[in-house]
């Protein structure tokens, strides 16, 4: 009979623990099987009878301390967090293990990055936590930024840390932080999909610390890390540290041991399958200002490439039920805007379309993030006066009602350009015909 395992948590959505986990077992040659559960917290309880049925089992968010009640025992590292990432059925028994700080010393060691000397910690939740212990465990000088609304939580794990060591790490708002370290770690979600336009920290602070180290796994380079990367800076990402804790549950679960070599293999192995579940699509997305030719240019490259042509405010009018401007005149604009993102993600997540974006929709960093994986972003580009031009006829764009259409129409192309062209992956002038700019895109794209 296969041994069964799996991993719980609450909301649990895409995991990679069952393709890792699956590739482990492959390298032992062990007969297993593992799945995923999701159990809200208050179903945990009534969970646990069928849980100690299994081999073993995953633990994430919510459950890391909630399941503590329910087991049997805990090991000395899982006490020491009071943290349990994996647990073990012995005999009947569930036994408590945490594998995050295992995970991360590995991690650490792999990218080549030592532990030791001043270190900034950004962030004070559960990761961040068991990497101040082990920070100070190494006799690190350590340093924890936080966001203003998060000043209890850091207090407190300050004081936790006081109490266990002796002496209490330094304390400083992330946005203040301004001194030299050798070692920089982000325990926080900030530039984790789909918001990968963010960083936790300002480049003149990054620029101040000798190596890099973000938890963050998807994307696999954050921000962060590649600003680093061109600063010169020495990087280590979150993917390795997932499949050496994932290997280290393995070990408690059935005494596997593996290999820098094999986890290097898997690792590998996991970075393709994010890509291919995250990474950019083939889709050819037209983004720009109201009248640059979106929606014509759009059908006759979706016409030439073979490809579906979608376009957002259509598809934002099928999902409301109504149009743009009744939309608008019914609810708000911000209403507007979170009904574009939400049919935004789900057109992102297809392949075999060209799709016209609305023109607001890469002025919300959100969408920006979006659009990096839905597929190859083209910037029509316009001027002013084509735009008066193309739209002297047009009063149906909520956005343009009221006295002087020309001002606003120069405002807000001004306010726009910036997020068109950091949206954008190929930039075309779209002054002439839309044959033009479609005989020109194709080039680019050759």
């Amino acid at each position: 009979m296969p041994e069964n395992y799996c991993v719980i948590g609450y909301p649990i959505g895409h995991t990679m623990s069952p393709f890792i986990q699956a590739r482990l077992f492959a390298v032992t040659g062990r007969r297993a099987a593992y799945g995923v559960r999701e159990i809200s917290p208050d179903a945990l309880e009534r969970a646990m009878p069928s849980l100690r049925q299994l081999s073993g089992f995953n633990v994430t968010i919510p459950h890391k301390q909630r399941i503590l009640p329910f087991l049997d025992a805990l090991d000395p590292v899982a006490a020491r967090y009071q943290s349990v990432n994996t647990v073990s059925c012995e005999n009947g028994k569930l036994i408590g293990h945490n594998t995050d700080a295992f995970g991360f010393l590995r991690a650490l060691q792999t990218a080549g990055i030592p532990l030791a000397g001043r270190v900034l910690l950004c962030g004070t939740g559960g990761v961040a936590r068991t990497m101040a212990h082990e920070v100070l465990r190494a006799g690190c000088d350590l340093t924890l930024s936080y966001r203003a609304e998060d000043v209890s939580q850091a207090t407190a794990l300050c004081e936790e840390l006081a109490a266990v060591y002796g002496r209490a790490p330094a304390l400083c708002l992330t946005k203040e932080v301004d001194a030299d370290f050798d070692l920089l770690l982000n325990a926080t979600p900030v530039g984790m999909y789909p918001k990968t336009d963010a960083c936790p920290v300002r480049e003149a602070q990054i620029a101040r610390c000798n190596t890099v180290f973000d938890v963050i796994y998807n994307p696999q380079e954050t921000l962060l890390l590649r600003t680093a990367a061109r600063l010169g800076k020495r990087t280590g990402g979150g993917l390795p540290m997932l499949v050496w804790q994932a290997a280290q549950a393995q070990t408690y679960w059935c005494g596997a041991e593996f290999t820098e070599a094999q986890i290097a293999e898997i690792t590998a192995a996991a970075a393709a399958e994010l890509s291919r579940l995250f990474g950019k699509r083939d889709n050819l997305i037209l983004c720009g200002f109201m009248g640059s030719g979106k929606t014509t240019v759009g059908r006759l490259l979706a016409e030439r490439t073979g490809r579906r042509f979608v376009d957002t405010d259509a598809a934002v009018e099928a999902k409301a039920g109504m149009s743009v401007s009744d939309y608008f005149a019914a609810y708000s604009e911000a209403a507007f805007r979170a009904l574009e993102t939400e049919t935004l993600a789900e057109l992102c997540r297809a392949d075999g379309q060209v799709i016209a974006l609305g023109g607001g929709i890469p002025v919300r960093p959100e969408n920006r993030a979006l659009l990096q994986t839905g597929g190859t972003v083209v910037w029509l580009d316009v001027t002013a006066e084509t735009v008066l031009r193309r739209l002297a006829d047009d009063d149906t764009r909520p956005l343009l009602r009221g006295s002087d259409r020309a001002a606003r129409v120069n405002a807000l192309l001004n306010e726009r350009r910036a997020c068109y062209a950091e949206a954008a992956d190929l930039t075309v002038d779209a002054n002439g015909s839309a044959e033009e700019a479609v005989a020109e895109i194709c080039r680019a794209l050759a």
